[in-house]
């Protein structure tokens, strides 16, 4: 995949994520994994309050609701989009409505990310890598 971001290269010192959640699937590996995301129901109408939205040079994209609930706390903060090389999602982890991480993941396996600086403004690379 190309860099979402001009930042957004490898870095030769990063550990794989065997470092940040131990070898997956190993034969002494316990934990399970229940549920990753959750669908919760839409409300009846089309409330513009749970839409999810961006901006970019001047223009605000209103993206629809959101359809996912990534954290699992019991309200929906994200929705994906699928292409032609794989899908995206937006996410709005604040509750402000702005999507504030977007994570593409390519029909090849290959995943980036980027997450919104609050401050400034600017999305800031999030990190990229392979699933599986």
């Amino acid at each position: 995949m190309d860099p979402m971001f001009p930042d957004d290269t490898p870095e030769p010192d990063r550990p794989d994520e065997s470092f940040l959640f131990g070898e997956v699937g190993a034969a002494d590996d316990t934990r399970s994994v229940e549920s990753v995301a959750a669908l919760h129901e839409s409300p009846a109408a089309d409330d513009l309050d749970d839409h999810l939205w961006m901006h970019d040079d001047g223009r605000i994209w209103d993206l629809g609701p959101a359809e996912v609930d990534t954290d699992n706390d019991g309200i929906n903060d994200s929705l994906t989009r699928n292409g032609p090389d794989g899908f995206t999602v937006y996410t709005d982890s604040d509750r402000d409505g702005q999507v504030d991480k977007i994570t593409e993941i390519g029909a090849d396996g290959e995943f980036r990310s980027a997450v919104l600086d609050p401050d400034t403004g600017e999305w800031i690379s999030g990190g990229s890598g392979r699933i599986g």
